[in-house]
């Protein structure tokens, strides 16, 4: 069962796992994000004296790093001292981890120090809006012929402030594409590329539904393929 809790080196976490599971706990549970995360303390019983239990927050960088909001930190013998944390700032979020600390002293000051300097020495650059179609996928043997590609959210890049590189971006995805397809299933990724050839790739999802065709359908497109 899994737990959390170091088992002799079998399994083990990786900063991107932590920076991915940050990000679902903010977009899929963001009224309960808000509610608990950012909150300086919290009371949650009694001792056997009846006194009240509360425990103090001990993100790092709440209060210190303006927009601060989450989220948790760790320490393991292996690990040492880390931190995911997370901040808005002028409607831009940036998650952070940190690990292989010595204390947490320098913890603290290690993460506010991380995430000054990303909000301050990158920008974020937009490149597609939300709903946007990007590209038209063929539809293999579904009630439509093609399926439109869109941006599930406003799609940025990452990029050090004050540049302007050249950007490409391509579509790419494992064809064919079969029906049956859902609208806002993950079909495609819009890969884009700096000029010194960085990547970064994002999501994009089906425009609408394509059911699977019917007998004649399917029959008329394996003729045409066969010939075709």
């Amino acid at each position: 069962t899994a737990n959390g809790w170091p088992d002799n080196g079998v399994t083990y976490v990786t900063a991107h796992d932590l920076a991915e599971l940050a990000a679902a706990t903010i977009n899929n549970y963001p009224d309960l994000y808000k509610q608990f995360y950012s909150k300086r303390d919290f009371t949650w019983g009694k001792t056997m004296g009846g006194s009240a239990i509360t425990q103090a927050n001990r993100d790092p960088i709440l209060g210190r790093v303006a927009g601060a909001d989450g989220l948790k930190t760790g320490h393991t013998e292996e690990a040492g001292y880390g931190f995911t944390g997370s901040a808005v700032q002028n409607g831009r979020r940036l998650v952070m981890v940190v690990a292989g600390l010595t204390s947490a002293g320098q913890r603290a000051e290690e993460s506010v120090r991380f995430m000054e300097w990303g909000f301050r020495a990158w920008q974020s650059k937009p490149i597609v809006a939300k709903g946007k179609k990007v590209e038209t996928a063929a539809v293999q043997l579904g009630d439509a012929s093609s399926v439109g590609l869109v941006a599930p959210k406003a799609l940025t890049v990452t990029l050090p402030a004050g540049t302007s590189p050249n950007l490409t971006a391509k579509v790419v995805y494992e064809g064919p594409i079969k029906a049956p397809i859902k609208a806002g299933q993950h079909i495609a990724d819009l890969v884009v590329t700096t000029s010194d050839g960085l990547q970064q790739r994002m999501p994009l999802v089906a425009d609408k539904d394509v059911a699977v065709a019917g007998f004649f359908g399917r029959a008329w497109a394996g003729l045409t393929g066969f010939f075709g």
